[in-house]
């Protein structure tokens, strides 16, 4: 069985959908490439409420590359992980609409809004604020050994101390201007992530001491959460 939970229900989609590697680097890139368009972020944007981007242009990115799939219809039992904010619970979601409850499972609080459940209208968010390395969850539906992927946010301890107040502004000419000392700040999708990661610290360290689970770490520190320019980069690593 393969299960995930936020970029980990995208990719383990793709392979329990054909379990073909090229098939699944293909689709992954091209959805990489998709996602790094600056004109279809920028018509995305709306009224900051609930989020920065209406969501749309996200939706589309992800049902063009698995359309009306089922979770059910994959060729290997696959499960998504969602946190739901109706009930404050985790999710695991093993049938229905394949690319909505991925969609769900990507959303990072401030960037996308909660996605409506078709089945009970609950709202979900990003599965990683909930358990974002659901190994104990692939054990409790039957697997004997579990290969866990980790690709969370690590501590770095080297960041710029801003003071209590930060200016976007300042940032940006600080980022944009050669002549100046670089600053290393946070940006949103970097905090959204370290947040998950904190919050499942415990239950992570208990999946990666555990005697049914070979947890495995790519070398991919360097890399920010919305990096999706650097895929053929990334995949070299």
């Amino acid at each position: 069985m393969i299960g995930g939970t936020s970029i980990g229900s995208f990719m383990g989609a793709l392979y329990a959908e054909e379990r073909s590697y090229t098939q699944m680097r293909i689709k992954a890139r091209q959805w990489a490439m998709n996602m790094n368009s600056v004109f279809k972020t920028v018509l995305d944007l709306t009224y900051p409420i609930t989020s920065m981007f209406s969501g749309a242009s996200f939706n589309n990115g992800i049902s063009a590359i698995f359309r009306d799939k089922q979770i059910e219809d994959l060729w290997i039992p696959f499960f998504i992980i969602t946190t739901d904010i109706t009930a404050s619970a985790m999710r695991i979601h093993t049938d229905g609409c394949l690319w909505r409850y991925i969609r769900a499972s990507m959303s990072l609080s401030g960037y996308l809004p909660p996605l409506c459940d078709p089945k009970d209208g609950h709202l979900l968010m990003d599965g990683g604020y909930i358990n974002n390395l659901p190994a104990d969850v692939a054990r409790s539906m039957g697997a004997k050994i579990v290969l866990a992927i980790d690709v969370g946010s690590r501590d770095e301890t080297d960041l710029t101390n801003y003071g209590d107040a930060l200016s976007g502004w300042w940032l940006l000419w600080k980022r944009w201007n050669p002549l100046v000392e670089k600053v290393k700040v946070l940006n949103m999708a970097e905090i959204q992530t370290r947040l998950a990661y904190v919050c499942c610290v415990r239950q992570l360290e208990m999946v990666k001491s555990s005697d049914y689970c070979e947890y495995i770490r790519p070398p991919i520190d360097r890399y920010g959460t919305l990096d999706f320019g650097k895929f053929d980069e990334i995949c070299v690593r």
